[in-house]
């Protein structure tokens, strides 16, 4: 008997154990979606092929899985590329596939053809390749998905074009096994030289990144931390491998910059799976002479950006485990005073917004909008953010428990991933709820998801915070060049929970402080897809305790001051 590509390739994912897959559909891949009907191979079809892209990064992120998605030519694929960039820089393994016009009609302008999807995604994969024969796809699939989470993970790609996907061949191709390589184990002379250097070591820190999430090192790292008395930080990708009120907890990463603006930086950092860069800041964080142990499985990481005294080129857990058994054989002096300092300084914020709701009386302030929001969430809620400010400002509040509890911006700093990462994570956990905190101007880019979440059943809560503004920047305006300068930034009075009970959503209106709370309890009470749409003031913002700047610079300002960009670091004014 004779089969199609499409069964060969779901035959391949469901002996490597794919359950679900995120798709939008395309006449291209009719044979693999044919194929899942036959096996049970779940899919969820979303309203934009990139909200599929990132549905499927966060289902990665909250398994540890490889996640799945399926996208048409052309269009298909060039929408999807933001996504597959966004699991590249974040290190999430994702495999794509892709459908492509007939390799006969090569050259002669086909449908959705004419571009080398390969080539354009080769940059922001670590594997992409055509399949040419339907025979292959299995040794394909299979190898694609084993690169996607060997060594560091990332992004894999695999084109289909439409005639080999619907080409039959014999069915007795060989399905391959889809082994997962056992990670690297550290080297024993560098876990020893690490504790050295803790033992000498009078405030040390360790930084958790997305390795331990991947790897499931949070419950070792927890054991390590509580065996010796170490604070512990994370990026948003970790967030919770210490509950947020663990007393060796510092929380995220926005604590230690206040913690070195306090003048008690860290004299040791040791990074676990974590990078330097947009989320460590160098020596704006960690001084010149503090020491660094950095493990990572990219060996690539070590001295970049900054001298890295010991790296250890391994798997988080399993140095994880080695550093714990090593430790027992030795003395500590404690550092349960140094931790009581970082857990301290890590709340802040709850004094530097106490007076936050008297100070925006005709709205709602987004700090106190995100403490009711948390207050009101079930302990264990997965909780997805997304905008430039309100992301920060969901983070800041975060009560996470759960390593991969919260789920916020990477390096690519894509808006509109919130509504798709919730979806990838109620899919994971179906048994668990899920929150997305959306401004209003993110919420726009995949407004459409509503749509998905109804038909497939997914109860998620959205949250807009609503400012009418691209917030992030009408402050970076207002700080650079005055109120009256505003281009380009503001926005209408959105009714986004109409839109949701549009698409047969709970919807919720709330213009009150005293209102947030009961709005998010009666949103997860009707466990529905939900909206609750929050005015929040426009002139609260992140990180600034007072109203922002509203004129702008003198003269005398412009000619002494560094010039100010978004983002990033100042420049220097030429003398």
């Amino acid at each position: 008997m004779s089969i199609n590509g499409g069964e060969l390739l779901v035959r391949t994912l469901i002996a490597a154990g794919v359950k679900d897959a995120f798709v939008l559909h395309g006449g291209h891949l009719d044979p693999i979606f044919q194929a899942c009907l036959d096996h049970d191979l779940h899919l969820v079809d979303t309203r934009h092929e990139a909200a599929a892209g990132h549905a499927a990064d966060a289902y990665a992120r909250q398994t540890g899985n490889v996640g799945v998605c399926m996208i048409t030519a052309g269009p298909g694929f060039t929408n999807a590329l933001t996504a597959v960039t966004q699991a590249y820089l974040d290190c999430i393994p994702v495999l794509f596939i892709i459908g492509a016009a007939p390799l006969r009609d090569a050259e002669r302008w086909p449908l959705q053809g004419g571009i080398d999807q390969v080539a354009m995604a080769k940059p922001v994969t670590k594997w992409a390749a055509q399949a040419t024969r339907t025979d292959q796809i299995p040794h394909l699939a299979a190898h694609a998905l084993r690169v996607a989470r060997s060594g560091r993970p990332g992004p894999v790609l695999l084109e289909i074009p439409i005639d080999v996907l619907f080409s039959p061949c014999n069915e007795d191709v060989r399905i391959p096994t889809t082994v997962k390589a056992a990670p690297p184990a550290p080297d024993s002379g560098q876990v020893e030289a690490a504790l050295d250097l803790l033992a000498q070591s009078e405030r040390p820190v360790f930084v958790a990144g997305g390795g331990t999430l991947l790897s499931r090192a949070a419950a070792g790292l927890r054991a390590l931390a509580e065996d010796l008395q170490v604070p512990v930080f994370a990026n948003n990708k970790a967030l919770g491998v210490l509950p947020y009120d663990h007393p060796l907890s510092g929380h995220g990463m926005s604590n230690l910059f206040a913690l070195a603006g306090m003048g008690a930086a860290p004299d040791l950092a040791v990074f676990f799976g974590a990078r330097f860069g947009m989320f460590t800041r160098g020596e704006k964080v960690l001084p010149a002479d503090t020491k660094v142990v950095q493990v990572d499985l990219e060996a690539s990481e070590f001295d970049r950006l900054r001298g890295t005294d010991i790296g250890i080129n391994a798997d988080c857990r399993q140095t994880v485990d080695a550093l714990r058994a090593a430790a027992t054989k030795r003395r500590f002096r404690g550092w349960a005073s140094w931790a009581e300092r970082v857990h301290q300084a890590s709340r802040w914020h709850e004094q530097a917004y106490a007076s936050a709701e008297s100070r925006t009386p005709n709205a709602v302030h987004p700090y106190v909008a995100v403490q009711a929001i948390m207050a009101a969430l079930p302990p264990d809620t997965i909780v997805c953010a997304d905008g430039g400010e309100a992301s920060q400002w969901a983070e800041l509040a975060s009560r996470p428990r759960q390593s991969g509890q919260f789920s916020g911006h990477g390096y690519l700093g894509c808006l509109g991933i919130g509504m798709p990462f919730a979806m990838g994570a109620q899919v994971a956990h179906p048994d668990r709820r899920v929150v997305c905190i959306v401004g209003d101007g993110a919420a726009g880019l995949n407004i459409q998801e509503f749509d998905t979440m109804v038909r497939h059943n997914l109860p998620v809560v959205t949250v807009v915070l609503n400012n009418k503004a691209w917030g992030m920047c009408v402050h970076g305006q207002q700080s650079m060049y005055g109120a009256n300068r505003l281009v380009a930034t503001t926005l209408g009075e959105g009714r986004y929970d109409q839109v949701a009970e549009g698409f047969g959503c709970h919807g919720a209106y709330v213009d009150a402080p005293a209102n947030v709370r009961k709005a998010i309890e009666t949103a997860l009470a009707s466990k529905r897809p939900a909206c609750v749409n929050i005015i929040v003031d426009v002139d609260a913002a992140f990180g600034v305790t007072a109203a922002p700047k509203q004129t702008p610079a003198t003269k005398a300002e412009q000619k002494s001051a560094d010039i100010d960009m978004p983002y990033y670091e100042k420049l220097k004014r030429p003398s």
